[in-house]
């Protein structure tokens, strides 16, 4: 598994894992502020440098991440969204790796209408093939700079429609269940106030069944706040890592 090492490498490690259909290019504006730690960047399996990899579940991609990249160290775990899932199986499968979980946007409920995915999947395929809308898409919603919007574009155009359908799947289907109070280390959840409801429901639910598990709703935040707003996300983060 190909990853991303930067920072001061004496320091603690955060290791910050990315959402579907980008890679660790959404963390440039982490880089910097965060520099006094040593920052992993991990490229999950179909995406980015690990495009090559096919994913083939969540435990799978767990597994590797706690042997080839955490390794015998233990670790401050950022995910946001499909990273957010991966961190949570960390947390509660390799609890001797983790130091603290930073968990942003997931759904924590079994999704409805699973029937619909091979027609989303098949739009997706088909607006990855459409390079003026995803240079909108970058530009608009995700209020990339210039000269981030190619890597957006080409990172985005990796994801297959086997991998797409693979992934969606396994999220439409978890439920954070009561397997998960096992987790005792500090873990935090949070959400923009303009997520969906499936996954603000995240913010009621983790704390009932991970005791101590805290939770926060970001003012005025979308699901992607970590790139559209970095300067809310840094010090946010900061203080979550420094006190853990």
């Amino acid at each position: 598994m190909e990853y991303e090492i930067h920072g001061d490498p004496d320091k603690e490690i955060i290791i910050f894992i990315h959402g579907i259909g980008a890679s660790s290019w959404m963390w440039w504006q982490q880089l910097d502020a965060f520099n006094d730690h040593q920052i992993c960047l991990v490229d999950l399996p179909g995406h980015g440098k690990n495009a090559g990899i096919p994913w083939i579940d969540l435990a799978t991609t767990t597994q590797m991440i706690a042997e080839d990249v955490i390794g015998n160290q233990s670790a401050h775990i950022v995910g946001i969204s499909l990273g957010g899932h991966v961190a949570l199986e960390i947390a509660k499968h390799y609890p001797q790796k983790v130091k603290s979980t930073f968990i942003s946007g997931i759904t924590v409920n079994s999704m409805p209408y699973k029937f619909l995915m091979p027609i989303q999947s098949r739009l997706v395929q088909r607006s990855l093939s459409n390079t003026h809308y995803l240079y909108r898409l970058a530009k608009e919603n995700y209020l990339l700079p210039e000269n981030k919007i190619e890597k957006f574009i080409r990172n985005y155009q990796l994801l297959t429609r086997e991998n797409y359908e693979a992934i969606g799947y396994e999220i439409m289907d978890f439920r954070l269940d009561e397997s998960y109070a096992v987790i005792k280390h500090p873990i935090l959840f949070v959400a923009g106030d303009q997520e969906s409801s499936g996954i603000l429901k995240s913010l009621k639910v983790a704390p009932k069944i991970i005791q101590g598990a805290v939770t926060a709703k970001i003012p005025n935040a979308q699901h992607i706040w970590p790139v559209q707003m970095p300067k809310e996300f840094n010090h946010i983060l900061k203080e979550w890592v420094n006190k853990n």
